[in-house]
């Protein structure tokens, strides 16, 4: 029989970084208000990137959250 830990990699590595990968991708969004507002000009991107890394962050840490209940109850240790 396979490894589990070989089998269900990915799940397994957001179990152990799901958390840096939510702040990074949340922090690529943040930072991407301010040159979206260098190329464009509109102030709006500022409040707009702040709000939808907000959103992402609060959605992307409840994923990883639920993988990590998901993978402590149905997957063989």
């Amino acid at each position: 029989m396979e490894d589990p830990d070989n089998q269900y990699r990915t799940l397994h590595f957001l179990v152990k970084r799901g958390d840096l990968v939510a702040n990074g991708i949340a922090l690529a969004i943040l930072l991407l208000g301010p040159i979206v507002w260098l190329i464009s000009g509109s102030l709006w991107a500022l409040p707009i990137a702040v709000g939808a890394a907000a959103f992402l962050l609060l959605i992307l840490r409840s994923y990883v959250e639920m993988v990590r209940v998901i993978v402590d109850m149905l997957l063989p240790k």
